[in-house]
C-alpha cells in the first residue's frame, strides 16, 4: 500500500508540474483538488502531497481558506532565477575543468558532439530538453548532486520562457553552435575561454528576458501580470 500511494504522489506530481510549468493552468488561476483528482483519476491526499511538493518547488502558492494557485509570471523573479542560474553554471563550469579528469571530459564531448551533428529536433520542446540536459549534463561533472538539484528547480522555473527564447531558427543556430565551441574549450581544458563563452551565453538570454517575459504574459494571460 505505501508503495502504491508513494507511485501516486509521483504521479500526481509530474502530472501537476507540467500542467504549471507550461502554464496550461493559468498564472494564478486556482488548482483546484477535486477537479485534478478526477481528472488524473486518483484520490485527493496524493494531489494534496503533490501540491505541497510544488509550493517547496517554487511553482505553487498556498492561500489561506482559498487554497492551491499556480505561481504567476514575475519579471523581477525571471530576471533573479536566470542569474542564479549563471552563477551556478560558471560555478560548476569551473569545478569542472579543475576537477574531472581529463578521460571524462573526452566522453562528454565526444558524446555530445554526436549529439549535435545529428539532424536538429523540429519539436520545440524537444529542442529545450536537449538544451537542459546539455547543461545539465555539463553541470553533473563536477560531481555536486546539491547544484544539480538547484539547477533542475531553475530550469522548470524558467522553462517557459527559455521556449520562447528558442523559437526562432537564427537563436536556435546560435545556441547549437556556442555548445560546439564550449565542447572544444571543455575538451582542451581551457578555462577562462570556456567561462567566458559560457558567460556570453548566458548573459544574452538574461539580457532578452524582460522582452521574453513580456511576450509570454501577453500571449499566456494579459491580465496576470505579477
Amino acid at each position: 500500500m505505501a508503495g502504491e500511494k508513494a507511485n501516486a504522489v509521483e504521479l500526481a506530481y509530474e502530472q501537476i508540474r507540467d500542467r504549471v510549468i507550461s502554464f496550461r493552468t493559468k498564472p494564478g488561476e486556482r488548482l483546484n483538488e477535486s477537479e485534478l483528482a478526477a481528472a488524473l483519476a486518483m484520490s485527493r491526499a496524493p494531489i494534496r502531497e503533490a501540491l505541497n511538493r510544488l509550493i517547496a518547488d517554487g511553482l505553487v502558492h498556498f492561500e489561506a481558506k482559498r487554497g492551491f494557485f499556480c505561481r504567476r509570471l514575475s519579471i523581477s523573479e525571471m530576471i533573479d532565477l536566470y542569474a542564479v542560474r549563471r552563477d551556478l553554471e560558471l560555478g560548476a563550469l569551473t569545478a569542472t575543468l579543475e576537477t574531472a579528469s581529463q578521460d571524462a571530459l573526452n566522453d562528454f564531448a565526444a558524446a555530445w558532439r554526436a549529439l549535435l551533428a545529428a539532424e536538429r529536433p523540429s519539436d520545440l520542446d524537444l529542442l529545450v530538453t536537449q538544451d537542459e540536459d546539455f547543461h545539465l549534463a555539463l553541470a553533473a561533472l563536477a560531481g555536486n548532486p546539491a547544484r544539480l538539484d538547484f539547477l533542475r528547480n531553475i530550469n522548470a522555473r524558467i522553462r517557459f520562457v527559455r521556449r520562447l527564447n528558442l523559437e526562432t531558427d537564427q537563436r536556435r543556430g546560435s545556441t547549437l553552435d556556442e555548445h560546439a565551441r564550449l565542447l572544444d574549450h571543455i575538451a582542451t581544458r581551457d578555462t577562462a575561454a570556456a567561462r567566458a563563452l559560457l558567460e556570453k551565453h548566458l548573459d544574452r538570454s538574461a539580457d532578452e528576458v524582460r522582452l521574453q517575459v513580456q511576450t509570454a504574459i501577453a500571449r499566456i494571460y494579459a491580465e496576470d501580470v505579477a
